[in-house]
């Protein structure tokens, strides 16, 4: 499962309603809050507002966005891993 630069960039700007992005079935997937129910066994990576809440509402370079795919796909394979922070 990798989760690029471009998930996250599309996470940020998608007009999906309340916009998650999971993993299911091994694809990364952006989905509306209210339909997570639907995506049964889905990983549930990170919402558009906790990117938000941590980097504010700026544009992301294309590095920084690499930076906290690479940070959200790092989390998800070895939770218990101290994580570096996101672009500040």
């Amino acid at each position: 499962m990798a989760i690029t630069g471009r998930d996250i960039e599309h996470l940020l700007y998608t007009e999906t309603p309340d916009p998650i992005l999971v993993v299911h079935n091994g694809t990364p997937e952006i989905v509306a809050a209210a339909d997570l129910g639907g995506h049964t066994g889905a990983i549930v990576v990170c919402s558009r507002a906790e990117i938000l809440r941590r980097v504010g509402e700026r544009d992301l370079s294309e590095t920084d966005l690499t930076a906290i795919a690479q940070a959200l796909a790092a989390a998800i394979q070895d939770p218990a891993r101290q994580q570096p922070p996101w672009p500040a």
